[in-house]
């Protein structure tokens, strides 16, 4: 495994870094140390695909182990992508042991400056008490970049999972995912959606996978209350946004940031997520059952019916008068609201559309 160091960073460390003998760019991460916040911070990226990680807070007691470190941001790096362990350690293995060189190139060093660039952008995301840094490196590795030689712009993570497929000659992503049928309460009416997503995802990550598939925007405030078989409140999730909340003594009170989904999701329990208190929007989610060998990071629509409410419309009552205005041509307010539908962006059901959007709504 090379280590590509930049000159800030031997200095710091206190070495003569190598020529460095290795050709293949999947074992070479190019490595610089910044200051971010009057704490240094450790930027690193894979030369191959510009996928990386960074380590934040570093004290000198932490560069006297920087080997130890290196390893296990690379290993946890890996491991927020979902990748196989055993994948993992046979790549670490094939790297072989840590060599420490300067860095390979002006297009190596540039690609580096990027990912700081980003780091910086996203210094509000770093976490004063952990060394690996989860939130900051998911949006340095959200940046959308033009490949060389294709037409396509693409992300790190997806050149991650070709040179990991290339390597491995398998498939490389398994985790947990949870299968669950979801249910907006619409009177007479019907709208559902089948998905299986990752079941490591906060409550508020699953928000903004249910607003993707109905179609809403996120302009309002929403809780989750979670039942038991007995039909008890076992907890009350709430958005971080809400100002104004009731306690309630029967029932126990979490933020959605705070509370992982999978804790609720190998039991069957009952959901209700509520969106828009005005409009009250009530979706039943019930879990279907849990898969451990879900291939993919992000969640899949598997199948829908019916379409859901444009924003704003006035809860049940209002959508009801919608439709009919929406179904008669001839209707005196046929055109106003046709064009007030338009502007909130009403659509019908369509699930390739929201699969599109769901590969990578939880790197937002």
């Amino acid at each position: 495994m090379q280590i590509c160091c930049t000159k800030k960073l031997y200095d710091e460390l206190g070495i003569v870094p190598g020529k460095g003998t290795e050709e293949n760019d999947l074992f070479c991460w190019s490595v610089h140390l910044i200051t971010v916040k009057r704490r240094k911070t450790l930027v690193a990226v894979n030369d191959s695909n510009r996928y990386g990680f960074v380590l934040h807070g570093l004290k000198a007691k932490d560069f006297k182990h920087i080997n130890e470190l290196l390893i296990q941001g690379i290993r946890n790096c890996l491991r927020d992508e979902k990748i196989k362990s055993e994948i993992i350690e046979r790549y670490l293995k094939a790297a072989g042991e840590l060599v420490f060189s300067k860095t390979r190139g002006s297009k190596y060093v540039a690609r580096l400056n990027k990912a700081c660039e980003r780091v910086n952008i996203f210094d509000n995301f770093l976490e004063t008490k952990e060394l690996y840094q989860t939130n900051v490196a998911k949006r340095m590795n959200n940046d959308l970049m033009k490949v060389p030689q294709e037409s396509d712009y693409t992300y790190p993570h997806a050149l991650l999972y070709r040179d990991f497929k290339r390597f491995a000659g398998e498939e490389i992503v398994q985790c947990e995912a949870a299968d669950i049928m979801v249910k907006l309460n619409l009177d007479r009416h019907t709208a559902w959606r089948r998905v299986i997503t990752p079941a490591d995802i906060t409550f508020k990550q699953l928000h903004i996978i249910l607003q993707a598939v109905f179609g809403w925007k996120s302009y309002h405030l929403y809780d989750f209350n979670i039942f038991d078989e007995a039909n008890k409140c076992v907890l009350r999730v709430i958005s971080e946004f809400e100002e104004i909340f009731e306690p309630r003594p029967d029932c126990p009170m979490r933020l959605d940031s705070e509370v992982n989904f999978s804790e609720y999701a190998r039991q069957p329990y009952k959901i209700i997520y509520c969106y828009d208190y005005g409009d009250n929007w009530e979706h039943e989610i019930t879990i279907r059952g849990t898969n451990t060998e879900y291939n993919k990071t992000y969640p899949v629509c598997l199948m829908g019916e019916g379409d859901a409410p444009p924003e704003d419309v006035g809860g049940i009552p209002g959508f009801m008068e919608f439709l009919k205005i929406m179904a008669d041509p001839n209707h005196a307010d046929y055109k106003t609201m046709q064009n007030w539908a338009q502007s909130q962006w009403y659509r019908s059901f369509d699930m390739e559309l929201i699969n599109k959007r769901l590969e990578t709504i939880l790197r937002v």
